[in-house]
């Protein structure tokens, strides 16, 4: 059991690479606090299991597997909304510049 708790800890690694690597200077803080805590609460729950029990007992939910599911689906919704509203932010961006750019050719076109 310590054999596949320890694997599992050490198959998160790789995510902490790839985070740090894809952190930019413009990103948030939160963001980035976020990017490397929930690797690391993760790596948590394989050691100490237990610990999702507590807390759904405190919560008030029957298993602590439940608990970790219904944290695993917000945390996806709340990545899924992040990302469309990034997307529709980043989509007016490229509007903006195309239409900016149509403009300087067309200039540029008119006073040969």
């Amino acid at each position: 059991m310590i054999f596949i708790r320890l694997l599992l800890v050490l198959l998160f690694i790789p995510a902490f690479i790839v985070l740090s690597r894809s952190i930019g200077s413009r990103s948030r803080a939160a963001r980035t606090i976020l990017l490397f805590s929930l690797p690391s609460l993760v790596g948590y729950s394989v050691i100490f299991p237990e610990t999702w029990q507590s807390m759904a007992d405190v919560v008030g939910v029957d298993r602590g597997a439940d608990l970790l599911l219904y944290v695993t689906v917000l945390t996806l919704i709340t990545y899924i909304g992040y990302s469309f509203s990034k997307f529709r932010y980043l989509e007016k961006r490229i509007a903006i510049l195309v239409q900016e750019i149509a403009l300087l050719q067309s200039k540029e076109k008119s006073n040969p």
